[in-house]
């Protein structure tokens, strides 16, 4: 770290905007100025610390070892001085410019995004949305360090440090093709447990909560093929005599375009309930609060562990 003597302070937002966004022109929205402007401040930061700090690459404006040792004391730094002296609150946080980053999957997605980007689009449409899929085992330093503002999902496996918020619930459906030759008139538990399956799990993803309540009953799925998207499913189950189980919404997205019929699940099984997380870290952050409660508001009365 340099001497704080004609240290510029604007330096640490401007370094912490290029440590979250990883890309000069959304570290440039953030802060509300122009990129030639952003990159310039970008330059004497440079000179100043006697390193390039940010480094482009194929994945965006990456960190160097200097930048990630200096950004822990930089986010306290700026954390003290917005809630003890400028006062976060001061801002409405649908004002300002923002990138939203979500990390949610294909099948929460579709039927979470939708109303989630509507409800945004209406009260800050300053904002731009992100979404990607980061594996459950990374998730919880992805939501620490800011790289992700919310995850969504059912992500039992996050383990301490994460706040979560109930969504919705849903139930799964079993789909298969409308002329499959063994299964005409309903699934008896018998059909499904010796049915092929087709089955979505992310590379090194846990089981399911599928897969864990039906372990715990004592029954094994013949599982033919595993897939790591709940998209590529539909294809594949209308076209051979495989079965899937997915959740309500999947089921109905895709029966009418694949011409898949959908049956219940032929035993009790848990509601799945889909959830919003963030890390302790952000649990008082303004701006982090204000958009849980908006999301929170679009599906219903307030609710959470």
């Amino acid at each position: 770290m340099p001497d704080t003597p004609g240290f510029d302070l604007n330096f640490l937002s401007l370094f912490e905007a290029l440590h979250h966004e990883r890309n000069v022109s959304a570290a440039a929205r953030t802060l509300g100025l122009s990129q030639p402007a952003t990159s310039a401040a970008l330059g004497r930061m440079r000179k100043r610390f006697g390193d390039p700090l940010f480094v482009r690459t194929s994945h965006g404006m990456v960190p160097t070892p200097l930048a990630d040792e200096m950004a822990p004391a930089v986010r306290d730094a700026l954390d003290t001085v917005r809630r003890r002296i400028a006062g976060r609150s001061s801002a409405e946080p649908a004002s300002q410019p923002r990138t939203l980053r979500l990390s949610v999957g294909d099948a929460s997605g579709m039927v979470l995004l939708p109303r989630i980007v509507q409800r945004l689009q209406q009260v800050a449409p300053q904002w731009r949305i992100e979404t990607e899929s980061v594996h459950p085992a990374a998730l919880p330093r992805t939501l620490e360090n800011g790289l992700c503002d919310l995850a969504m999902g059912n992500l039992y496996m996050l383990g301490t440090g994460i706040y979560r918020q109930r969504l919705l619930g849903t139930e799964y459906k079993v789909v298969h093709r409308r002329d499959h030759p063994r299964l005409h008139e309903g699934l008896s538990l018998q059909d499904y447990l010796a049915a092929g399956h087709a089955v979505m799990r992310s590379p090194g993803a846990p089981p399911s909560v599928l897969e864990v309540a039906l372990a715990r009953r004592g029954h094994h799925r013949r599982v033919v093929l595993t897939v790591p998207q709940f998209v590529l499913l539909p294809s594949v189950v209308a076209e051979t005599d495989l079965i899937a189980t997915v959740p309500a919404h999947v089921a109905q997205a895709f029966a009418g375009a694949y011409r898949l019929a959908v049956w219940p699940l032929p035993l009790p099984m848990p509601e799945l309930v889909l959830y919003q997380y963030w890390h302790q870290r952000y649990h008082t952050d303004a701006t982090n609060k204000w958009v849980r409660t908006t999301i929170r508001q679009v599906f219903g009365k307030p609710g959470g562990s």
